[in-house]
């Protein structure tokens, strides 16, 4: 039994790099990725599926003990849903599809390795942003035990619509104030995958994050005043867990979501302090001479890439000249090589922008 027990170990031991490494790969390709030229995400993920596949192999057929097979459970799958994620990219060339597909399989392998990061440190420094990972200034709260599990799904299973996850560290001060960001997903999207692209940052910094999902397959963009409520209801949700600064409330969104943040976050009385639209088009009535009541003046954080397949960069352009010859606190940052796909590698300037306090160079 004992030698049972020190094959497993040195077979996760072998196995979970190769899973870290290739989910990072893959994050790397999807923000790459170009359906026009779906061959170059092929090759630049394929020999790391190989290392990803020889890993999942060797672990599948173990047994493990019945004192850690709880942990066994949620390891296995999340392989299996990298794998999955790797087929789905690897089919990107024949289905147009499988992209899609890819980003949901990556996102419920992340959900099922994320209640290990407090067990094994590799995977705790997957789930922190690159700078804390092997800092020696890395607060021992992130392995503290947990008084409660950060991240709340309020009916929003894969399979629902209308729900919310929501990320709240354990480890904060329950008398701070504590920054809140709501990232809004794009059309046919979920917030449960949405909440993954924001979480190595919340998980570092220390922010809330409320990553809700939209009702129906994508926004109410002919009506948004009809998504207000339940975002206005998910704050005070916050609120009643803990303290919220209100002065630093991010409203941010990707393609779709882009576009509600900014119909939202520029109406009178909205509590969105600061707005980050990501790769999104502008309602044209934002900008018409009936929007002299909007506040025009709200620090704004635009990104559109210089890739965009669905919105194609002059869209981005266009509403960095309109929305800056009324604001004067915009600032339209154009990625060069990112495609229509959530720039994940902005939140490192994004962040601090938003909230000085959420700046990891303190």
């Amino acid at each position: 039994m004992a030698q049972d027990i020190e094959h497993l170990g040195e077979v996760i031991t072998a196995a979970v790099p190769a899973l870290l490494t290739t989910l990072e790969v893959m994050e790397t390709a999807q923000q790459g990725h170009h359906p026009a030229r779906p061959n170059a995400t092929i090759d630049f993920i394929a020999p790391f599926i190989e290392s990803l596949n020889q890993a999942h192999a060797s672990l599948a057929p173990l047994t493990f003990p019945a004192q850690i097979e709880k942990f066994g459970d949620h390891l296995k799958t999340s392989f299996l849903y990298a794998s999955r994620t790797g087929e789905n990219l690897s089919a990107t060339a024949e289905d147009s599809m499988a992209f899609m597909r890819a980003s949901r399989t990556f996102s419920k392998a992340l959900d099922h390795l994320f209640p290990l990061a407090t067990l094994l440190n590799p995977i705790h420094q997957f789930f922190l942003e690159a700078p804390l990972r092997h800092s020696p200034n890395v607060p021992e709260h992130f392995l503290s035990e947990t008084s409660h599990h950060p991240i709340t799904h309020i009916e929003n299973a894969y399979d629902q619509r209308g729900g919310a996850s929501i990320y709240i560290p354990h480890w904060l001060d329950p008398a701070a104030l504590t920054p809140v960001v709501i990232a809004l997903h794009g059309g046919a999207g979920h917030g449960r995958d949405m909440l993954w692209q924001w979480l190595r940052e919340a998980r570092s910094r220390g922010f809330v994050l409320i990553a809700p999902t939209s009702s129906e397959e994508t926004w109410q963009l002919n009506r948004p005043e009809q998504d207000l409520p339940a975002l206005l209801a998910l704050l005070q949700f916050v609120k009643d867990q803990t303290q919220i600064d209100e002065t630093k409330i991010l409203l941010s969104g990707l393609s779709d979501g882009a576009t509600l943040t900014l119909q939202l976050g520029l109406q009178p009385g909205a509590p969105f302090t600061h707005l980050a639209p990501f790769s999104g088009t502008l309602d044209p009535a934002l900008v018409s001479h009936e929007a002299d009541l909007l506040q025009q003046d709200k620090p704004i954080y635009l990104v559109h890439g210089s890739n965009d397949w669905m919105f194609p960069v002059e869209i981005g352009q266009m509403a960095a000249e309109l929305l800056g010859a009324r604001n004067p606190n915009l600032l339209y940052n154009q990625i060069e090589g990112l495609g229509h796909t959530f720039a994940r590698s902005e939140l490192k300037q994004l962040l601090p922008w938003f909230s000085a306090a959420l700046s990891l160079e303190q």
